[in-house]
C-alpha cells in the first residue's frame, strides 16, 4: 500500500470479495478473495470526503447484512439508487458502489455468454423512499435477498464551530489564497470528519440505517 496516504485511512476495515470473472479468465493465480480497501476508493474517486466515506460504509454495511459470514461476490449484486445521476451527490456515491460491487450502468460489461453480465446492475430510480434520507437498495442476484440503506447526511455529528471554520477556510483554499497554516488547518478539519465516520463510528445508527426487504426470489 502506498505510504503517501494518511495512516488513519489504512486502518479502515476492507471489504472482501470473490471475483469469479477474474478467476475464470485467469487474472488470479488461484481462487481466493480480493480485499477492496478505502484507499482503493480514494484512488478511484480522487479524494476522501464525507460523501465517499458514506458510500463506502453504506456498501460495507449492506453487504455484511446480506452475506453474513460468507464472502460477497462481485458482479452478483444489483444496486438501485433512489435519485437521479446528476442530483446532489447520488452520482458520486453510485460510482463508489459500482467500483466496489461491480454493478454497472448501461455502459457496463455485457457479459460472456450467459454469465458475468455487469451492465444495468446499477440503476437510478426517481422514487423517493424517504424524503429526509438518501436511499439505496443492495440485492443479491443468487437468492434475491435485499436491504435498503437510508443515509441521513444531516445527522452526521460534527461540532458547529468546526463546521464554521471549514466553511470559512474553503474558499481561500480553493482559490489558492490560503496560507500554509490555513491549508493545514482546513485539511485537518476535513479529514477529522472523514476519520470520525470511518473509524470511530459513534452514533452511526442515527445516520445510517438498514431495512431488510423481501427479495424477488423469496417466497411469500
Amino acid at each position: 500500500m502506498n505510504d503517501i496516504f494518511r495512516n488513519t485511512l489504512k486502518r479502515v476495515k476492507p471489504i472482501r470479495f470473490r471475483e469469479p470473472l477474474a478467476e475464470t479468465l485467469g487474472a488470479l493465480k488461484e481462487e481466493g478473495a480480493l480485499d477492496y480497501n478505502f484507499i482503493d476508493v480514494v484512488k478511484m474517486s480522487g479524494h476522501a470526503c464525507p460523501t465517499v466515506s458514506a458510500a463506502y460504509l453504506c456498501c460495507q454495511t449492506a453487504l455484511e447484512k446480506l452475506y453474513g459470514d460468507t464472502i460477497p461476490v462481485r458482479g452478483e449484486i444489483a444496486v438501485t439508487v433512489y435519485g437521479e445521476p446528476d442530483e446532489g451527490v447520488y452520482g458520486v456515491m453510485a460510482q463508489v458502489f459500482s467500483f466496489l460491487t461491480g454493478a454497472a450502468a448501461a455502459t457496463g460489461f455485457k457479459g460472456l455468454g450467459h454469465r458475468f453480465k455487469r451492465k444495468d446492475l446499477l440503476r437510478f430510480h426517481l422514487e423517493k423512499v424517504d424524503p429526509e434520507a438518501m436511499c439505496f437498495e443492495f440485492r443479491r442476484l443468487d437468492n434475491g435477498k435485499a436491504v435498503l440503506v437510508r443515509f441521513y447526511p444531516q445527522r452526521i455529528p460534527f461540532p458547529e464551530e468546526k463546521a464554521k471554520q471549514l466553511s470559512h477556510l474553503l474558499q481561500p483554499v480553493l482559490w489558492e489564497a490560503a496560507t500554509e497554516e490555513e491549508t493545514k488547518q482546513f485539511q485537518g478539519l476535513w479529514m477529522e470528519k472523514v476519520e470520525h465516520m470511518l473509524l470511530k463510528r459513534e452514533g452511526t445508527e442515527r445516520w445510517l440505517q438498514l431495512e431488510e426487504r423481501r427479495g424477488q426470489n423469496e417466497r411469500s
